[in-house]
């Protein structure tokens, strides 16, 4: 992946993975470390976490479209690498988030 193409979008929208993909079986054991991997960056990086939460549901029987699903992140990760949160330490830090949630209970 050292020499891939970025991407804009850490998972296409409107991906549908499902349990039941006739697909080539793919390695599970290199599925699960990229996975975790992906996993590990979520505590810097929480513009993955939808992408991450998606795939890591196939981690028990990874096909080909889950793979290149986990191959997409990895691309765009590979245009994002200045993104990220940095936690410095003994520092007091706050944290403000925003929500509509107007928009969120309408669409529940």
């Amino acid at each position: 992946m050292e020499n891939c193409n970025a991407v804009k979008n850490p998972i296409v929208p409107g991906t549908r993975l499902s349990k039941n993909d006739a697909g080539t079986k793919v390695d599970a054991t290199l599925f699960k470390q990229v996975v975790g991997s992906l996993m590990y960056l979520n505590a810097t990086r929480p513009d993955l976490m939808y992408g991450v939460s998606l795939i890591s549901r196939f981690m028990s029987s990874p096909t080909e479209s889950h793979w290149f699903a986990a191959k997409t992140i990895l691309r765009y990760l590979k245009g994002t690498t200045e993104l990220g949160i940095y936690y410095k330490k003994g520092e007091n830090a706050k944290i403000v988030a925003y929500s509509d949630s107007e928009f969120c209970w309408r669409y529940r």
